[in-house]
């Protein structure tokens, strides 16, 4: 089965960013270097620090994280993560990166404290606890913790730490066992794996330096896309086709674009349906390859799940059912409260994904009189 190709009437949703970039604007507009913390970076740091993870920093950046003062914990917990990932994919690399750097860049004991903070097997949730376990009394007696371009520049103890534990810690280490641990968890997402935008995060040093541009500089929602449904070519295809339609009638420009008004958001849920209705109907053949991709079963438990969650409402057009899928993506995904882009953008997906399978499943048209 192939994707299917977007038509020739349907417009692909270019960010400024991405047209500047083509037009040969420099600084690279990939750079973000409007951001203080980004151009911090470009200008003082060098060697491996800089290239790998100025991609993790770029995705910091586009997200909208906050990475000083109580904040820099789960930054913190990110970097070393998407260090260790990357050390992980590339046992070559880190190798020859350990091997070659200065003594000083062997961050043994910060492994050591690392580990006394953990109060529990590592997975993201444990090491944001144990950065902050770290960092809670520098924070009271230090005010340049609140400053996010030391905070970013003094990251990179932890993207070596990472090297370090992966390259320099073998069977015979007193850190053998922690390393084991480490491993257990980067192979198991760091139990955080159904946070989509956190996984943009951490491949991006790995992703960075081995993807075009363009697919880089797509909008995040568009990248979201392709995370949440890697598997399944079709259903992509076709959340890319609704939502570049979707972001150029809603004069989305840049890169950083996003919306939070629930109300916004609700009116994108019933065009997401009525167009996966009129899609059905237009192009059985692409219709009938996508039921075929996901498979009887999931979509036998979509049916279900959505009969529950809306209560004999699946043929309704009222704007209870929009608000319906709202709450359950937010029941379920923890979004009731998000305080930074990528979490917003992450949400809107959840939602128009459930949004266009209601339409797929349950056409209006079937309780149409004049249908039938």
């Amino acid at each position: 089965m192939s994707a299917p190709a977007v038509l020739p009437w349907e417009r692909q949703f270019i960010t400024k960013e991405f047209a500047d970039a083509l037009a040969g604007k420099q600084p690279h507009p990939y750079l973000r270097l409007h951001d203080p913390v980004q151009k911090a970076l470009v200008d003082t740091a060098n060697g491996p620090y800089l290239d790998r993870m100025i991609h993790f920093w770029r995705e910091i950046s586009l997200a909208g994280m906050k990475i000083s003062g109580r904040r820099m914990d789960e930054c913190y917990a990110l970097l070393f993560e998407s260090a260790f990932d990357l050390a992980q994919a590339e046992p070559e690399w880190a190798a020859k990166t350990f091997a070659e750097t200065d003594s000083s860049n062997h961050h043994f004991n910060s492994l050591k404290q690392l580990n006394h903070q953990l109060c529990r097997p590592p997975n993201h949730e444990a090491l944001v606890d144990a950065f902050r376990r770290c960092y809670a009394p520098l924070r009271e007696e230090e005010t340049r913790w609140q400053n996010p371009v030391y905070v970013a520049l003094i990251g990179d103890m932890w993207f070596w730490a990472a090297i370090t534990c992966a390259a320099g810690i073998d069977e015979n280490h007193p850190g053998w066992g922690f390393r084991c641990d480490l491993t257990a968890a980067s192979s198991n997402g760091w139990a955080d794996g159904t946070r989509l935008h956190a996984r943009l995060i951490r491949e991006a040093p790995r992703l960075g330096t081995a993807t075009p541009r363009d697919q880089l500089m797509a909008h995040p929602l568009v990248r979201l896309i392709k995370l949440k449904c890697p598997d399944n070519p079709i259903e992509q295809q076709l959340m890319v086709r609704f939502l570049n339609m979707r972001c150029i009638e809603a004069g989305f420009e840049s890169e950083e674009n996003v919306f939070a008004d629930p109300l916004v958001l609700a009116q994108w849920v019933r065009d997401a349906r009525r167009w996966a209705e009129q899609l059905a109907k237009s192009e059985p053949e692409t219709y009938a390859s996508l039921l075929l991709e996901a498979g009887r079963e999931p979509v036998e438990a979509c049916r279900q799940l959505f009969k529950q969650l809306l209560d004999g409402r699946v043929h309704s057009d009222s704007i209870d059912v929009a608000i319906a899928l709202v709450n359950w993506a937010k029941r379920m995904r923890g979004f009731d409260v998000s305080w930074y882009r990528a979490q917003l953008w992450e949400f809107i997906v959840h939602v128009i994904d459930a949004a266009l399978w209601l339409g797929w499943l349950f056409s209006r048209e079937k309780v149409n009189p004049r249908s039938r």
